[in-house]
């Protein structure tokens, strides 16, 4: 495997991830979010913001911390691949922003796929070093902490592959409007991507799977975005 650039840390998306956000209308009242297209309400232990990072400061979404943890509803975020359910590259600065290089490849760590909704999914990335891999920071794309414990990678959204969509064009990186209003199976003209990272650059600082502080911000992060209401147009 051969390294490439890192995303920068803090970055919406990564350099691939196309931006529509130009004419995005987004508020805050109290702890109150909304925009063309979702509102809702940050809980308690959460800080609530305008996101417009990497988007030339022009509102992209809303972002939301608690400590360390950085959940990104990024309403204004569209791919720019044309690859059917787009890149992980795409999306990798909202989570895996220094942990992989960007190229069309597949994230660091193995899969966990979580229920949220009916129609979303969460999917976690846990990352466990191979004692027997020499690190080769020149040739690998994953980037490995020192610890042998599993990590947690970062965690992005994506829509369930059930009968009421499309089977062909779900379980993406990036989410269809069109589809969660039901005004239709989507279109990659009306995208966002829902996803959470961990602001952290000592790998060996990551949550490890077993820590109940990160089994607690996982959930609040779900029932954040089941929450979720979407303006129909």
């Amino acid at each position: 495997m051969r390294l490439l650039a890192w995303t920068l840390a803090g970055a919406a998306c990564a350099a691939a991830c196309a931006q529509d956000a130009a004419g995005l209308h987004a508020t805050i009242n109290g702890r109150a979010y909304q925009d063309d297209k979702i509102s809702f309400a940050a809980p308690a232990g959460w800080t609530l913001a305008i996101d417009s990072s990497g988007n030339g400061g022009q509102p992209s979404g809303a972002i939301l911390r608690n400590g360390k943890y950085i959940l990104r509803l990024c309403t204004g975020c569209g791919q720019a691949s044309g690859v059917q359910g787009g890149r992980f590259s795409e999306i990798a600065g909202m989570v895996q922003p220094r942990f992989r290089a960007v190229q069309p490849a597949p994230p660091c760590g193995a899969e966990a796929k979580s229920k949220v909704t009916g129609m979303l999914d969460r999917v976690d990335f846990w990352f466990t070093r191979d004692p027997h891999h020499v690190f080769n920071e020149d040739a690998d794309d994953c980037r490995e902490p020192k610890t042998q414990a599993t990590v947690w990678y970062g965690s992005y959204f994506t829509e369930s592959c059930t009968g009421a969509k499309d089977a062909d064009d779900c379980g993406g990186y990036f989410l269809h409007f069109p589809w969660l209003t039901g005004m239709g199976a989507g279109s990659s003209v009306d995208e966002m991507v829902f996803a959470m990272t961990f602001d952290e650059t000592d790998l060996d600082a990551l949550p490890h799977k077993d820590d109940p502080g990160l089994t607690k911000v996982l959930r609040e992060a779900s029932a954040i975005v089941k929450s979720i209401q979407y303006k129909r147009h």
